[in-house]
């Protein structure tokens, strides 16, 4: 059977009319695989759309992951920077210890030069004054009638007695004339000398060594401040410096009787 065109245009009216066999004829027309297509390109659509955000958020990891090795880089490269910087630090420090070190040996060096100068040099002071002692005590002894009966000398006991002079007085007794000599004397020199002579158990070491006393004590100084002048006198120790005699002995110091 054939349709006119007229007839086939009644028909698709008659279709709008009638909603319901228009869907039947939908289904008679179109298979169930058709028909599933508008959702399936739906489904489709919305992964599309999944996708594309997935892909943002991966393009958006992706930027901070560059992000952060570029960041890890520069740190890395500051960490060189810095150990590098370090090393040379030790390095000047190292060398700047080493020139330390040598400085304290010449130092060390030079010190002890210094040292054997300065001990010489007092050796060579200390036995200067000692021999102007002993000079200027024979002299001011012979000049008062004493007889010398040896040359003078040193004597170690415990301390050492600088000027140690065996003479014999006009009335034929013997006496020692003993003499401390330093550059500068002091009071507290004075008074310190006195006592250890006149300590009774000096004396019999001084016996011991045959110097038996009685004694001419002296103290011999380059300079000698007021105080070591007052206290010799208070003591009766006699002073003497290289012009002279500047204070007589006030008596002999006796030594203890056995």
């Amino acid at each position: 059977m054939t349709f006119t065109v007229d007839e086939f245009r009644d028909w698709i009216h008659i279709l709008y009319d009638h909603p319901e066999w228009r869907e039947d004829l939908r289904r008679m027309v179109l298979t169930d695989e058709i028909l599933e297509l508008p959702g399936i390109v739906r489904e489709l659509a919305d992964s599309h759309r999944e996708l594309a955000d997935s892909h943002r958020e991966l393009a958006d990891s992706h930027r901070e992951l560059v992000d952060s090795h570029r960041e890890l880089v520069d740190s890395h490269r500051e960490l060189v920077d810095s150990h590098r910087e370090l090393a040379e630090s030790v390095r000047e420090l190292s060398a700047a210890q080493q020139r330390t070190e040598q400085r304290v040996e010449e130092l060390v060096v030079a010190q002890t030069r210094l040292g054997s100068a300065v001990g010489e040099l007092q050796r060579a002071f200390g036995s200067t004054v000692e021999e102007e002692a002993a000079s200027v005590v024979e002299v001011i002894l012979r000049r008062k009638g004493y007889r010398i009966l040896q040359p003078a000398y040193s004597l170690a006991l415990n301390g050492e007695i600088d000027v140690v002079l065996p003479v014999e007085a006009l009335s034929g007794e013997a006496v020692w004339a003993v003499v401390e000599a330093k550059a500068r004397l002091s009071q507290r020199d004075v008074h310190a000398w006195s006592r250890r002579m006149r300590s009774e158990d000096w004396q019999r070491r001084l016996a011991e060594k045959g110097v038996k006393g009685p004694y001419l004590v002296y103290a011999y100084s380059i300079r000698a401040d007021l105080g070591a002048q007052e206290m010799a006198g208070k003591e009766g120790i006699g002073l003497l410096k290289s012009d002279g005699e500047t204070l007589s002995p006030r008596d002999l110091i006796q030594p203890p009787t056995a």
